[in-house]
């Protein structure tokens, strides 16, 4: 199954097309579904299916929830969906610990994770420009983004954005 939230019609129907072709089963989540886990709204067995609280999520927000689905299948929908001209840059795979969340919960982790990795991947551009800089500010500053890394879960983006200013202090005053 493949849960779907906040798709225009347009999206909806090329999703629904793709979904054929993979044999997935599209449901779409209604803003009032939200409130439920996502395991209920994947109709996992089993699943508990309290209602919640709502948590905030970016308003817009579209998001892809694959649900029991073959990873091969997965990146050959992914790949098509690419081909077309559309890219869902929040989506995730449900698993054992996502499926007892509610989807609110669920919709904000993503969105939040997405602003991680823009912010590091975008860090990372900046920091092989400071690979090329003599110094030891310089080596340090990629030393410490090297050591990001390390941090696994544990990284947030304030430690991204704190790094990203030092890095955009030194490469501003060498210009």
């Amino acid at each position: 199954m493949l849960l779907v939230y906040g798709l225009d019609q347009e999206k909806l129907n090329v999703i629904k097309d793709l979904a054929e072709k993979y044999s997935f089963q599209v449901k779409e989540v209604q803003d009032q579904d939200t409130l439920y886990t996502a395991g209920y709204l994947a109709q996992i067995p089993g699943a508990d299916q309290r209602k919640f609280v709502k948590e905030d999520y970016p308003e817009g927000m579209e998001f892809l929830l694959f649900c029991q689905i073959d990873r091969e299948a997965l990146y050959g929908f992914l790949q098509d969906a690419q081909e077309r001209g559309y890219q869902f840059p929040h989506k995730a795979v449900l698993t054992e610990t996502t499926k007892a969340w509610p989807f609110s919960y669920l919709l904000g982790h993503i969105a939040q994770e997405h602003q991680v990795m823009q912010a590091y991947n975008r860090l990372g551009r900046k920091v092989k420009q400071c690979q090329d800089l003599d110094g030891p500010l310089a080596q340090d500053l990629v030393s410490q983004a090297k050591a990001l890394a390390k941090l696994g879960d544990d990284l947030t983006l304030d430690h991204i954005l704190d790094l990203e200013k030092q890095v955009d202090q030194l490469l501003e005053g060498k210009k």
